[in-house]
């Protein structure tokens, strides 16, 4: 029997080129039965091939690829994996579809002649609905292989009864209802994730950063008098100590937790000039296991930026807890914060910190002489704690936990589960709705007229988030040039003021006149946002209408997505100017009190006009993301199905059976009524 001598580099390298382009070859003639049947609108085959040739090829490429991998191994071939992964590939070609369809807005026509006003909103549409379905595809390959819907409710259901949204998951997946998943998606978050979240609010050394190092038996926040700069810190749960720092450009790095005064103090990170955008600390606290999150606020009274941003966050958090020192009395600044707590709706309540400087009858005291002026000043009955960060007086802390907090997340626990049992109810209707269409979907002449009316209406409503937002984005950067003006209208009032009896009076007019150049930019951007949402609610309703669909969505379900616009904060307005020419003209006047004015409040209406309009533009960001996302949301199951009823799909026997079979389990899931989740084991 001859030697087996191996192959030397040259035939090695020889042999695997030519089995490789073999391999390649067979995949490029898979590739031609895939691509004759696909459902491509630019087809590059025809469908000559009957199913039994093509089930012989691909037998038969099944077999040469065996054969060939066989033969190779036998002569001591082993080919290496792929180094290329296919999630990534995916994700990678998605990107360039994202800005091919980016491409076809009607900015990217302007240059082959003027386009007729029909088809600027129709492509603008079209560009804005195939991102919106993008970029739900590649949120959802970003997610980790584990965190698969199905298997996501098979770990839910060992702690929660999730049947119906097992079954809904399993008829939408079926009958790939594609449409409906992110809807799926945000149900299934919302119960792993059943966060309530609790800012904390104060003026510089009020004991925040030490009183929550102390609920959460950490040492994590920086402590002490320096002003920590615009960013606030969100303390979630983790199972293993981290922070993730967003900065304004979403780029995201994670860092150890230590490091966390390298980006929130002001000595380090000075008037937030490292751009962050979001701060998330990662804490494997007990306080924090059931789902409480606690934002640490920058200090109010220290920066004029960094209070707007404090009260910037109102709309996220769950509940305000403002905390005053028990050695100093309540201010004019707490109760502004107080009264912005109260009219944004959310539920508020005092701390007294540094309680253990005082002794039991003067704790007593501070108490009653805070509640006083808050019942003074707004119509709510306050309720006041005394804590303290020291652990000799930690049953002071304990105690507010278990009485407030504890009840407060129970009854949030509450108003989810009813708030999630509508939805789930309004899913089935759709999914419901979706699989009768799919059953019954013929229609012709003026009726089909009619859907296609419609779909080119959603198709404008798409189009016109990207026109608003575009708008108001120019809109929040005019912000930037408005001290000019605001220094004429403050000029104009402090000239036609009854009284000169000099800078005490005139600061606050002269404060209001700039307040009031802000916000009126502010209600232009606010109005054109408020609006869009009404009109994409309109277009949703009327989608709801054409489809004799029962559930429409709320016109408040897009406004939610806006929440309060952030305020406008000069600070203090120090005036070291008279008035001394009023038997002047009052030209003359309103000029020199405008250069007096430019030289005593002119950079600092620079800066906060500044901070203004980078607020606004986050905002506007923030808003329109979330806007687009809900509505993106809500009108794809209406999309999919007037294409339905347009394209007039077939249905064969066996889909028909099961379409049928599946809305009879849908009605069975929703005529039981009860709770679509509740403890583990219940119905």
């Amino acid at each position: 029997m001859a030697e087996h001598v191996p192959l030397n580099e040259g035939h090695k390298r020889r042999l695997l080129s030519k089995a490789r382009h073999v391999d390649q070859l067979l995949s490029e003639i898979e590739a031609v039965l895939d691509a004759a049947q696909s459902r491509s609108i630019f087809p590059k085959f025809r469908l000559d091939v009957t199913p039994a040739q093509a089930r012989l090829i691909r037998n038969h490429v099944a077999r040469l690829r065996e054969h060939l991998g066989r033969a190779l191994r036998a002569a001591g071939f082993h080919p290496e994996g792929p180094s290329l992964g296919a999630l990534h590939s995916i994700r990678v070609t998605l990107a360039f579809i994202r800005v091919a369809a980016q491409e076809m807005a009607p900015r990217y026509l302007r240059g082959y002649g003027q386009l007729p006003e029909w088809a600027s909103s129709h492509l603008q549409g079209l560009a804005s609905e195939l991102e919106g379905l993008l970029e739900n595809l590649d949120r959802s390959l970003a997610e980790e292989a584990g965190a698969d819907l199905h298997l996501r409710l098979e770990r839910l259901s060992e702690t929660v009864d999730v049947q119906r949204l097992r079954l809904l998951e399993e008829i939408i997946s079926r009958h790939q209802l594609a449409e409906l998943r992110p809807r799926l998606t945000s149900l299934v978050e919302r119960l792993e994730s059943p966060r309530y979240e609790i800012a904390l609010f104060g003026r510089v050394n009020s004991g925040k950063s030490s009183l929550l190092n102390r609920l959460l038996g950490t040492t994590v926040l920086p402590v002490g008098v320096i002003p920590i700069t615009a960013v606030p810190t969100r303390l979630v749960w983790g199972a293993l100590p981290r922070l993730t720092v967003t900065f304004a450009d979403r780029r995201a790095e994670q860092h150890a937790l230590e490091e966390l005064s390298e980006f929130v103090s002001e000595e380090r990170n000075p008037a937030n000039r490292k751009a962050i955008a979001r701060i998330i600390a990662e804490l494997p606290s007990e306080r924090l296991q059931n789902g409480l999150v606690f934002v640490d606020t920058p200090g109010l009274g220290s920066l004029a930026a960094a209070a707007a941003e404090t009260l910037a966050c109102l709309p996220h958090c769950d509940l305000g807890v403002l905390l005053v020192s028990a050695v100093s009395p309540v201010n004019d600044e707490d109760l502004t914060t107080l009264r912005a707590l109260y009219e944004a709706g959310l539920p508020a309540m005092v701390l007294l910190t540094k309680a253990d400087l005082l002794s039991p009858d003067e704790l007593h005291c501070a108490v009653s002489y805070t509640v006083g002026p808050i019942r003074s000043a707004l119509p709510i009955e306050p309720h006041v704690y005394a804590v303290s960060a020291l652990g000799s007086h930690a049953a002071l802390l304990d105690k507010w936990v278990e009485q407030e907090i504890a009840p407060l997340y129970a009854r949030h626990l509450d108003l989810l589960a009813d708030s999630l049992r509508r939805k789930v109810d309004l899913l089935g209707e759709a999914t419901a709705a979706a699989l009768e269409i799919r059953l019954h979907s013929a229609v012709s002449g003026p009726e089909r007229d009619r859907l296609i009316a419609m779909e080119a209406r959603l198709r404008q409503a798409a189009g016109q988030l990207d026109e608003v937002q575009s708008a108001a984005l120019r809109a929040a950067d005019q912000i930037r040039r408005l001290p000019t003006p605001a220094l004429g209208a403050a000029a104009e009032v402090w000239a036609s003021a009854p009284s000169p009896r000099g800078r005490r009076e005139c600061s606050p007019l002269t404060a209001e006149a700039v307040w009031r150049v802000a916000a009126a930019s502010a209600a232009e951007i606010w109005q054109s946002v408020t609006t869009l949402a009404r009109e994409l609610a309109a277009s949703l309703n009327a989608a709801a209408q054409a489809l004799n669909r029962g559930e429409a969505p709320a016109e408040s379900e897009l406004l939610a997505a806006l929440g309060p616009m952030p305020p406008f904060d000069l600070g203090a307005v120090p005036l070291p100017v008279k008035r001394r020419w009023l038997r002047w003209p009052r030209r003359l006047v309103v000029s020199r009190l405008r250069r007096k004015l430019a030289r005593a409040i002119g950079p600092q209406l620079e800066q906060a006009f500044t901070a203004y309009s980078r607020l606004i533009g986050n905002w506007v960001r923030e808003s329109l993301a979330e806007l687009r996302r809900r509505f993106h949301a809500l009108a794809e199951p209406y999309r999919a199905q007037l294409a339905v009823l347009v394209e007039r799909q077939t249905v064969s026997p066996e889909q028909r059976e099961a379409l049928r079979t599946d809305l009879e389990r849908l009605r069975r899931s929703a005529s039981a009524g009860g709770p679509p989740w509740g403890a583990a084991g219940e119905g």
